[in-house]
């Protein structure tokens, strides 16, 4: 008697379950035609839940983000899932789409400090496009007619900008994507980092948003060292204030076109991107720039320095200076240190 109990009370409950689920979850698409499903990742459980519910009526327990991450569906990584479901698709079948879809594709990471070279040999081996192909687009002054169209970019951005179109980071991509597709990828995102929060801080420095890439470009390879970004973008903004010269031995570097120790020689050489011979930024950009060197740019502390130089311990810091005495001095600490370091 007790069995049978335990046993109507488990069928009892079985119903009661069925009945749950027929009530409140919907296992199926409710679309009545063809229904296009796009989403930008990362997103949030709670929002990708509300985007699916709402788009195909689909609801499940526990939740769609919980069992579509037991299926392996990465709601985390940078990208954007675009794909049409049929009608009435099950929930597993969306599912499996949505996973496959993101499995065919692959994160492409974008660096600071790449110059164009290291950018096409880089995709070229992520797409397996021809060698040159991404530099001779990006050396083509027709293609960047419908970026110079963007909010940020001001009619700016031609061959030797083509950094601003560039942000670090990591992104999603079909593995067959095209030049065109991955460009146009780029462009977008340059154009959703330049808020309207940085467009104004550029503004308030009286320089554009592709000016201040050229800038960040040069503190970007003036330092490794993120934390002293601050105080040598506000170095070179009060040069460019003062109507003085960049002197800045990364554009030197850039011009000469190999790494090494700036001498007083290279400092003549014949460019526009010789800040020692020319005054305000270079003709171009010098690399992909760190964000943080962007940043630094536009809201970091505004410090009175004029000049400065490598620290006499060697380390990647800097000495800074108001007065060029005072800068002198720190550049012969630290020349009698580097003297120092070769004799031994």
């Amino acid at each position: 008697m007790r069995l049978k109990s335990i046993f109507g009370l488990l069928v009892l409950l079985f119903c009661l379950l069925g009945v749950w689920v027929a009530v409140t979850q919907n296992w199926y698409s409710k679309n009545q035609k063809n229904q296009l499903i796009s989403y930008q990742t990362p997103i949030s459980d709670n929002d990708f839940d509300d985007y699916i519910h709402t788009v195909t009526g689909v609801k499940v327990y526990p939740s769609i983000s919980t069992i579509a991450k037991w299926q392996g569906l990465k709601l985390h990584l940078q990208g954007t899932t675009s794909l049409v479901i049929q009608t009435k698709t099950s929930f597993w079948n969306l599912i499996r789409l949505l996973v496959r879809f993101q499995r065919e594709q692959q994160m492409i990471t974008i660096n600071s400090h790449w110059d164009l070279d290291a950018v096409d040999a880089k995709m070229t081996e992520k797409f397996s496009w021809e060698k040159g192909s991404l530099k001779r687009f990006l050396s083509d002054e027709n293609n960047f007619k419908h970026w110079n169209e963007m909010t940020f970019s001001k009619g700016e951005i031609q061959p030797l900008n083509w950094q601003a179109l560039f942000i670090p980071n990591s992104y999603l991509f079909k593995r067959k994507t095209t030049i065109e597709i991955f460009m146009e990828k780029m462009s977008l995102s340059a154009h959703d980092f330049w808020t309207k929060e940085r467009m104004l801080a550029a503004k308030k420095i009286d320089l554009t948003p592709v000016e201040v890439v050229k800038l960040a470009s040069i503190v970007t390879k003036e330092s490794n060292y993120s934390p002293e970004f601050g105080k040598i973008a506000s170095t070179y903004k009060n040069r460019l204030k003062k109507g003085m010269l960049l002197q800045a031995d990364p554009t030197v570097v850039f011009a000469r076109g190999r790494a090494g120790r700036v001498l007083n020689r290279d400092t003549k050489i014949e460019s526009s991107y010789n800040t020692y011979l020319y005054k305000g930024l270079p003709i171009g950009a010098l690399c992909i720039p760190n964000l943080k060197a962007i940043d630094s740019c536009l809201f970091g502390s505004q410090y009175p320095y004029i000049y400065f130089c490598a620290k006499s311990d060697l380390t990647p810091q800097h000495d800074f200076a108001i007065t060029l005495d005072e800068h002198n001095k720190n550049a012969q600490r630290f020349h009698r240190a580097l003297n120092a370091l070769k004799r031994n």
